[in-house]
């Protein structure tokens, strides 16, 4: 510890010697002589271990010796130099810092002069001796301090160089003092950019707790958003401290909040074996990985949003924010400063602070626009723009803003027929249909009913804190039998509605809602049952059927439902549980 501070141990040495008139070394804790005058000069870097007995005892001991008889003190007895020894006189004392003794000092005569100035005066020469080895250990610790607090701050600048937030100091006249990697980048400064001056101006902006600022640096414009903090500190080179929050990692934590769903994943999250739905799954990888503009389209339930975040998983995007927007949900007074945000003042009720849009927010990203049909004419406009811009102006401000965004929407509209009939602008529907994908109702893949209905029942059994239960046979030919005019949307309320109902025991299909057992009869009659609250009523045939004797259509039942089931003994069991009647009963009837 004494190495790092050697100029001041040396000049101590030089001092101390020129005061007294006597020679000076210090050696460390190893015996090592880091210092010396008069003779012991030449020798700096030498070990004394051997013959260094006087300053072992006083290093271990932690106490100051005084030797006024050298060669004749019992310290002396063992020293390898004892007879050719030329000290007349030694005093040393230990140099500690708290409990550490770092090394000690010597003070020795090699003259009967030198010698009896000290003898007159050993308190004085004694306590003198004490002090600077006090002094020593003080600049030890201060030096030990300023390298602690060194490596705290390379430590923190090393924090702050891996900080996700860009870090601007500036001095008291607006010029930079410290830069971390985030903001050099952000502001396109060199690495030498220390002292060059800067303007920051709050434009009265904000996104959440956020304050939008103005920056200048030379020529170069930004808009960071941020906090500007002052700073309490005596140096006028530390007064104010900007911290931005760079605009990809703040979007990317408001699209947690766009269409927020429990599955916001990629193809994995869409479940579905079906032909069809491979074939979209395929096409979803296939067009993932463009930046054209995607129309999916569908009735309402079938999945829309989670095509488009599996697009937007599958992509270069996925690490960039999905901002999803309903369009029918904001009325069109809203929905423009919902997806170009405005300044401060742009229009009666606006926040004082202004805000950011929808479009700025997914920059880099996915913008999802649900519900594309419900826009009005004038926004159609604006967003065609924007499309084909690239860029957009917040509302009250003159600033073109450029945005890298790529556009999915949705309806479950027809829109060249609302286009036909003036509802819609056909020059936005050819930029909106770059890449189309319609998606099939779920009565066009029933197939895909089991694993959907195996994947709802684990999750609102899990949710519910219900054992695992399964559907049987006869429950999924009855939802088969339904044409689920509400898509995937209405089969998982279905299921939740089912994993409510269930007390334990096994599943039984009196557990289905009624319009399930409704369509079920409808399609193994034939015909509708009575009309009743939730009833299903088929489609009217094109031309009535002829009259058919009930045992016919009982036996036509029958045999359908055997051949569902199979001609097995457990395959019958089922098909009379299906049919509601007993075993026997069915076995009868076959006979028959």
């Amino acid at each position: 510890m004494l190495n790092n501070i050697l100029p001041e141990i040396t000049r101590f040495c030089r001092i101390i010697s020129t005061v007294t008139g006597v020679d000076i070394e210090i050696v460390d804790a190893k015996l090592d002589r880091i210092s010396g005058t008069g003779i012991y000069a030449e020798t700096v870097g030498s070990n004394i271990s051997q013959a260094g007995k006087i300053y072992s005892h006083a290093l271990r001991t932690g106490t100051t010796v005084y030797i006024d008889n050298p060669r004749e003190h019992g310290l002396c007895q063992t020293c390898p130099n004892r007879d050719d020894c030329r000290e007349l006189l030694t005093l040393c004392t230990p140099i500690t810092l708290g409990n550490k003794t770092l090394g000690v000092i010597g003070l020795i005569c090699f003259t009967v002069e030198d010698r009896e100035r000290v003898l007159d005066r050993k308190d004085v020469f004694v306590e003198f001796v004490q002090q600077i080895a006090g002094v020593i250990s003080t600049a030890a610790s201060n030096a030990q301090r300023s390298r602690k607090v060194k490596q705290m701050v390379d430590l923190l600048l090393q924090i702050t160089d891996r900080n996700a937030h860009g870090i601007l100091m500036l001095s008291k006249n607006g010029r930079i003092s410290y830069v971390n990697e985030v903001a050099r980048q952000e502001f396109g400064l060199e690495e030498n950019c220390l002292g060059r001056p800067v303007s920051i101006r709050n434009t009265g902006n904000t996104v959440a707790d956020m304050k939008e600022y103005e920056l200048r640096v030379g020529d170069a414009e930004y808009h960071p958003f941020g906090r500007l903090i002052p700073l309490e500190s005596e140096d006028d080179d530390f007064a104010r401290v900007l911290l931005t929050d760079p605009v990809p990692r703040m979007t990317e934590m408001f699209s947690l909040f766009g269409g927020a769903a429990e599955r916001t994943g990629g193809l994995t999250d869409i479940i579905g074996a079906s032909r069809v739905m491979e074939k979209l799954k395929k096409r979803v990888r296939q067009i993932a990985h463009t930046s054209s503009t995607v129309l999916i389209t569908g009735e309402s339930g079938t999945g829309k949003e989670m095509f488009a975040r599996a697009i937007h998983a599958e992509s270069e995007r996925k690490g960039k924010p999905f901002i999803a927007i309903n369009c029918g949900a904001i009325p069109d007074s809203l929905l423009e400063s919902e997806l170009f945000g405005y300044v401060s003042g742009a229009f009666t009720g606006a926040k004082h602070s202004g805000r950011m849009g929808k479009f700025e927010l997914a920059d880099g990203g996915v913008l999802f626009l649900d519900e594309i049909s419900s826009m009005s004419l004038y926004l159609q406009v604006k967003l065609l723009r924007a499309l084909q811009e690239r860029n957009f102006t917040r509302l009250g401000s003159n600033r073109e803003i450029s945005v890298d965004v790529r556009v999915i929407a949705a309806t479950n509209d027809n829109l060249p027929t609302l286009i036909e009939q003036k509802m819609f602008r056909d020059d936005l529907y050819y930029r909106l249909n770059v890449i189309p994908l319609d998606l099939p109702p779920l009565r066009q893949r029933k197939e895909d009913l089991p694993c959907l209905a195996e994947f709802f029942l684990d999750h609102y059994c899990v949710r519910f804190g219900k054992p695992p239960i399964r559907l049987t046979p006869a429950m999924l030919a009855m939802l088969r039998a339904y044409p689920w005019p509400g898509n995937v949307r209405e089969f998982e309320n279905c299921i939740e509605y089912l994993v409510n109902m269930h007390d334990g025991g096994q599943l039984t299909p009196a557990l289905l809602p009624a319009k399930i057992h409704d369509a079920y009869v409808a399609s193994a009659t034939g015909h509708a049952p009575g009309a009743g609250p939730g009833a299903f009523t088929p489609a009217p045939l094109p031309a009535p059927s002829p009259v058919r004797p009930l045992a016919d259509l009982e036996m036509e039942a029958i045999e359908n439902a055997v051949a569902l089931y199979g001609d097995t003994t457990e395959g019958k069991k089922q098909a009379a549980e299906a049919l509601g009647i007993g075993v026997a009963t069915l076995y009868r009837k076959l006979q028959k």
